[in-house]
């Protein structure tokens, strides 16, 4: 197995694939600036894999990696995780998502480019769809204008490594996420973000009387008036990724896949699963801070990952509750550094 660039590796769903990176045969350079990553997992996963994992602190904005690449000469390729995704707060300061997303990616695909790294994994997102003209969403879908200056940088993104694809600088795999949830099967790593913007892990953390639930959705027109999301499990997720880099490595190509289950859950209907399985019947209150143009419902059509890259999402709503009250039990306020 070879050695990948792991950029965000100190975060939710960078620390989970790293994780599994390492159980399968690879070596892991990881990669954070540490703002919003941890150190707390990656010492876990050094402890238990040693040599096969080097974590370097950088901020691809002012380095581009040039410095991580200086030293390591033998990376095959990179999962690009390294961004900022808070949906609500990139309303809020949108020039922080270009500057961290945009021009953090920017000055990674050059550092690559003058060290001959030609493979790339990259963190993407369905907000780069919009609001849904056709359920389940596929891959075809028009990705005309995101509805956030988060997806707006996300797409910024996809187009600049089109570019780089056709000019044969760099082979891009667009992995476009829905609901992300869960933590791992042993609840060991888990989401640490504080606060969390993920429905199922603040209603898990307000079932344990953690953190004060509320809810922030725009009424929508579905049965019960919450918005429908697609929810996949963080594991999973990470086995995608898994699955696209060895696709990646053989086929020397680019592509796009939509990461979902490929059915949806309603917000309340999600908060009743919580309730069930903590037993906890928790208050759940409006926030003031509503979300904008809510869509009603985003569901992936996940066909093109299972048919090509053989992937399946195998854990259910229920699975990934029991991992997050695992987790929060063990780290109620998440990874303390």
């Amino acid at each position: 197995m070879g050695k990948i660039l792991v950029t965000g590796a100190g975060g939710y769903i960078g620390s989970v694939t790293t994780n599994l990176l390492l159980e399968n045969g690879y070596s892991v350079v990881a990669l954070d600036n540490f703002s919003r990553g941890y150190h707390a997992p990656l010492e876990l996963l050094k402890s238990k894999y040693g040599d096969k994992l080097t974590v370097y602190e950088t901020d691809l904005v002012y380095t581009g990696a040039k410095d991580v690449l200086d030293k390591e000469k033998d990376i095959e390729a990179v999962i690009h995780f390294a961004a900022l995704l808070n949906v609500g707060e990139s309303f809020k300061i949108p020039h922080k998502y270009y500057t961290n997303n945009i021009g953090g990616t920017s000055r990674l695909l050059e550092s690559l480019i003058d060290h001959g790294v030609r493979y790339f994994i990259f963190s993407s997102s369905c907000t780069v769809y919009g609001n849904a003209q056709y359920l389940p969403i596929d891959e075809k879908h028009p990705v005309v204008e995101p509805v956030s200056p988060y997806g707006f940088s996300k797409l910024t993104c996809e187009k600049i490594l089109t570019w780089y694809d056709k000019l044969d600088m760099i082979k891009p795999i667009f992995l476009r996420y829905f609901n992300v949830c869960g933590a791992t099967d042993d609840g060991e790593i888990g989401d640490s973000k504080r606060p969390s913007f993920h429905l199922m892990q603040n209603a898990v953390r307000g079932a344990l009387g953690i953190e004060k639930f509320e809810l922030n959705y725009a009424n929508v027109k579905t049965p019960d008036g919450s918005p429908i999301r697609d929810y996949v499990n963080v594991v999973d997720l990470a086995d995608a990724h898994v699955k696209a880099l060895a696709w990646l490595l053989r086929e020397k190509k680019g592509e796009i896949f939509n990461l979902g289950t490929g059915s949806g859950n309603s917000v309340l209907e999600i908060i009743k699963t919580v309730k069930e399985h903590t037993g906890k019947d928790f208050p759940v209150n409006m926030s003031n801070d509503r979300r904008l143009d809510e869509a009603d419902k985003m569901v992936a059509d996940n066909k093109k990952a299972k048919e090509m890259l053989g992937w399946e999402p195998k854990r259910t709503i229920a699975q990934s509750v029991d991992s997050l009250i695992s987790w929060y039990t063990k780290h109620p306020k998440g990874w303390e550094r």
